[in-house]
């Protein structure tokens, strides 16, 4: 093959497809790497994406089942094409002496800035395809998914015009055409418009876990073996071996249709009506669900009948598993272990990952050390980080990991691809503010698109956010039923079946207590509210009322058990706590205290399966009031003390209405104005009659005083605001199509499990910082480990197992907190597991507390009993 060389000579040009590399350490050519990524690409699409998914796929694309698998194969082997290119080439030495002895270096452009997923884009655009009869949308279409299978580097492409390497590259083309596609003229596949936005989504995340998998130390050898007799052969059972122990694999379960069988431990005779109703829905069906809400009081059996509609739609639309979503990593904790012994009970083989920041210190399930040899331990590491365990069939985890497949972060497009194969469960989907919800619709916009079932569970939901949640799914109108199971089939038809038996139908008596912010008076009443026996919660809104409070017991020598619970303690401690809460609190009552107070915030308001014989509660919206209320007379089994004969919500409201203190950095004003004005003349509530007018006029200004509205009309701006807040890191929705290289180029974060993301964009929440408390001599030995890097000190040489105590003993606090700290409060700033993390060097105070000091003379103290303090520095 000749070219024109730099001094204008025509030269032999001394490259072939096996010398170009892909892979420098240790040495892959393009052809083995590509090859190699194609078959894992297919294998992918053959073996890991349930029936409905690739049905989705083949129809989308116009193929049937083996032209599919062949197009996958030829696309991924494409993806590092932009890698036969001169500036590329000049990033490895041996490339580069031959580059220099031929005369073919290309000065205009630094090697260093060259990606070479964008030249990839260029030639596949500019000569590769644009040759062929095809239509330039196409074209476009597949050059811009490979472009963008690596994302957040930034870069340009690197130079297409030599001849010699468009010589190379339209060979090695032609050679990838031949060998997954089998055949000499290429022809794409027409897609219509409206299904390139989900279409780009699955191929995009395809080849992209491909590329990875062939990149890996599986493969590290390839070069030896892969282009022999038998290499195709040997990396398919690699491939099949890998995915098998990384939980790949699809793994199917035959649910029956009848609700017995899917949780065998509920009697026939035992099934709650919501369970009667969801079970009639999917015997009395004539088409495909594509959503189905559950709205009920809590203690109805939302979870079971949740988890059942999901099996019995995974079966209708051919996907394998489930994920849910939860509104903390606590609920999800809990959660976990439900859903494993209730597949357990299916099929024991079955695993259940839990995915949320902090899931690696809590869930050995999953986790390394169980694995024994060195290929299953390397395997199940691409389980390990939490956008490749949405890949996984079945999990458990905070609901943001969900809403990150429709925001702008790295590999998004693996999250979709993950939630594509299985069923959607948001629980608690009352839980979420209007910045959320923007984000959870624009996920459920893409559920549509890609066929996902979804099953949404609430107690309290106000019609507003009902609406706004179903508009993906129906354009009809919504009858406000309570308690009911709504369903939306595949044409948009909604069905309502209404919940005329419920477990829980009682009363609920109010009592409006105006003590808030009075600590003395709260915990005197409390404490008088249990002098003949009984276990409450007294829950406040800020984790500073609630220290007060228990401080202001423990001064009046109560005699009974006394417990603070909130988000400030370190992980460990917490862990602690809740446990402890359960085991007191929970379904056995082998341990229950004859009279306990909990103080707590709202970290027991959601899934935490607890049960009090009162509860006073600060002021708030009024669904999360009836929230509250439901850990009140729980479980019916509990024996109740004299005196508690049914339940009772005393509610804590200011003497003066509108003087809400820090609790309005909380909830806004005028919902806790509207609570007290709904419950100020109300003595009691039925459950669950009452729930849904008192959830409507809750959060509707038509119902609110008419001094009160210029409060409502600054709460609908800021709403406004928080709305279109949300459209700045979401992806575009599945009707505009899917522009990966417009997405990539705006991805503004990675996605890592220690990362400020969550809090920072999947909630429009002040940023917080995780930190750890360190004594002088554990800071001193981290230190001399410690690498400098742009004026920092970074964590260095902390092995895994190392990582795991240091980061239950951390704290999240919110980052303006940190500010002000004096410079004796040396810190290291933590890497890779530890990313995001600081670690300071604290001082000790007499009762032998860490402490950090600030330039003003406050600190952050560290108390195991309290948690992280806020002080004068006086001990308090």
């Amino acid at each position: 093959m000749t070219y024109l060389s730099n001094s204008g000579r025509r030269r032999t040009l001394v490259f072939t497809l096996d010398q170009i590399w892909a892979k420098a350490e240790p040495f892959q050519s393009i052809r083995t790497h590509s090859c190699l990524t194609g078959v894992v690409a297919q294998q992918l699409m053959d073996n890991t994406l349930p029936q409905g998914l690739q049905n989705m796929t083949a129809e989308y694309m116009n193929l049937d089942g083996v032209a599919l698998s062949r197009w996958i194969g030829y696309l991924a082997s494409l993806h590092d094409i932009g890698k036969i290119e001169c500036q590329f080439q000049w990033k490895n030495e041996d490339s580069r002496q031959a580059i220099t002895e031929a005369d073919l270096k290309d000065s205009s452009t630094d090697p260093a800035a060259v990606r070479h997923e964008l030249t990839t884009r260029s030639c596949l655009r500019g000569e590769i395809w644009k040759e062929t009869r095809e239509s330039r949308d196409a074209i476009r279409f597949f050059a811009d998914l490979l472009g963008a299978h690596h994302q957040g580097k930034t870069g340009r492409a690197g130079s297409i015009c030599r001849e010699g390497w468009s010589k190379l590259r339209a060979d090695f083309e032609l050679e990838m055409r031949c060998l997954f596609l089998e055949q000499e003229e290429i022809r794409f596949p027409r897609i219509e418009r409206t299904r390139k936005g989900p279409l780009g989504a699955v191929l995009l995340g395809i080849v992209i876990m491909a590329d990875w998998i062939a990149s890996s130390e599986l493969f590290s050898d390839a070069e030896d073996w892969f282009q022999t007799g038998n290499g195709q052969e040997d990396a398919l059972r690699r491939i099949h071996q890998f995915l098998g122990v990384s939980g790949l694999l699809t793994q199917h379960i035959a649910f029956q249709p009848d609700f017995t069988s899917v949780w065998p431990d509920i009697p026939r005779n035992g099934l709650r009506g919501l369970q009667e109703e969801t079970e009639s829905l999917f015997i009395n069906q004539d088409e495909r669900f594509s959503l189905l809400l559950l709205e009920a009081p809590m203690g109805e059996g939302k979870t079971e009948a949740g988890v059942y509609a999901a099996v019995q739609m995974a079966q209708q639309w051919g996907k394998e598993g489930f994920y849910i979503g939860l509104p903390t990593a606590a609920t999800s904790n809990q959660m976990v272990g439900r859903m494993r012994l209730f597949l357990k009970a299916q099929q024991p083989s079955t695993t259940v990952r839990l995915l949320h920041s902090t899931a690696w210190l809590v869930d050995e399930q999953g986790s390394l050390p169980r694995f024994q040899t060195e290929e299953e331990r390397f395997a199940a590491s691409w389980l390990l980080p939490m956008r490749r365990g949405l890949l996984s069939n079945y999990a458990v985890g905070t609901v943001d990991q969900a809403m990150m497949s429709v925001l702008l972060v790295k590999y998004g497009a693996l999250r979709l691809l993950g939630l594509a194969g299985k069923v959607l469960i948001i629980d608690e989907l009352h839980a979420y503010d209007v910045y959320m919800s923007e984000i959870l619709q624009r996920l459920l916009e893409w559920c549509k698109a890609l066929k996902i079932p979804v099953v949404l569970l609430s107690a309290t939901l106000t019609p507003e956010k009902k609406r706004q949640m179903l508009s993906p799914f129906t354009s009809q109108p919504l009858e406000q039923v309570y308690p009911a199971v709504t369903a939306i089939t595949e044409s948009g038809k909604v069905l309502i079946n209404k919940v005329n038996k419920t477990e829980k139908r009682y009363t609920l008596g109010i009592t409006l207590c105006t003590i808030l912010h009075q600590t003395e008076k709260i915990a005197e009443l409390a404490i008088r509210h249990t002098e003949q026996g009984g276990c409450i919660c007294v829950l406040l809104n800020t984790v500073q009322q609630a220290q007060d409070v228990y401080r202001a017991v423990r001064a009046l020598r109560y005699d009974g058990k006394v417990l603070l619970f909130h988000a400030r303690f370190p992980v460990e401690r917490r862990d602690e706590i809740e446990r402890e809460c359960i085991r007191l609190f929970g379904k056995d009552k082998s341990n229950r205290p004859e009279k306990a107070i909990l103080i707590s915030t709202q970290v027991v308001e959601q899934s935490l399966d607890v049960d009090f014989d009162g509860m006073m509660t600060a002021i708030a919206p009024i669904d999360l009031l009836l929230q509250r209320a439901g850990r009140v007379f729980r479980h019916d089994e509990t024996k109740r003390p004299e005196g508690y004969d049914r339940p009772e919500l005393q509610v804590l409201i200011p003497e003066t209405v509108g003087d809400y203190q820090q609790d309005e950095y909380v909830y806004p004003k005028c919902l806790m104005n509207q609570s007290i004005h709904l419950l100020r003349e109300k003595k009691q509530i039925q459950v669950p009659e009452d729930i849904p007018r008192l959830v409507a006029e809750g959060y509707d200004s038509q119902f609110a005083p008419q001094e009160d509205l210029d409060l409502w009309m600054e709460q609908w701006m800021d709403d406004q605001v928080k709305a279109s807040a949300s459209t700045l890191c979401e992806i575009s929705s599945p009707e505009k199509g899917f522009d990966p290289i417009r997405h990539m180029e705006r991805v503004q974060f990675d996605d890592l499990e220690s990362s400020s993301f969550l809090s920072a964009k999947t909630r429009l929440g002040e940023p917080t910082t995780r930190i750890v408390f360190l004594e002088p001599s554990e800071f001193e030995l981290l230190e001399k480990q410690s690498v400098k890097s742009s004026g920092k000190k970074l964590l260095n040489g902390v092995d895994g197992k190392a990582c795991k105590p240091l980061m239950r003993r951390s704290v999240s606090l919110r980052s303006k907190l940190l500010k002000g700290l004096d410079d004796r409060a040396a810190v290291l700033f933590g890497r890779k597991m530890l990313e995001g993390l600081r670690l300071y060097c604290a001082m000790q105070d007499e009762m032998g507390r860490k402490y950090l000091p600030k330039m003003d003379g406050s600190r952050l103290t560290l108390d195991d009993e309290y948690g992280v303090l806020f002080e004068d520095g006086e001990v308090k």
